[in-house]
């Protein structure tokens, strides 16, 4: 449920239709905590054992609210420097990004 008072229905990965669709990346340096931040969010799962993400990791959430369905294209990319330019072009077309940092570095 919602703030507001509206019920949100996660819908399954495959759904095939969606009114809206929005592609969101996550970003920031290495070892802050992206990937543990989207997995919980997505599959409601936090794992113990790190691994660095290569590239990026692509997720699909989809959600009814009201009476749109909305589809989430989640891009979870890697914080290491010599990847830099390849998370740049995920920046293209994006509709949100979740800069993900830590505080004590």
């Amino acid at each position: 449920m919602i703030s507001n008072g509206t019920e949100m229905e996660i819908l399954p990965e495959d759904y095939p239709n969606y009114d809206l669709s929005f592609k969101v990346i996550v970003i920031g340096d290495s070892f802050v905590g992206k990937s543990s931040l989207t997995l919980k969010a997505i599959k409601k799962t936090f794992d113990v054992n790190y691994s660095t993400t290569v590239g990026f990791e692509f997720f699909t959430l989809n959600v009814k609210n009201v009476d749109k369905l909305i589809k989430l294209q989640i891009w979870d990319t890697c914080g290491q420097e010599i990847y830099r330019s390849l998370v740049l072009s995920f920046y293209r077309s994006c509709s949100c990004a979740v800069v993900v940092f830590s505080i004590d570095k």
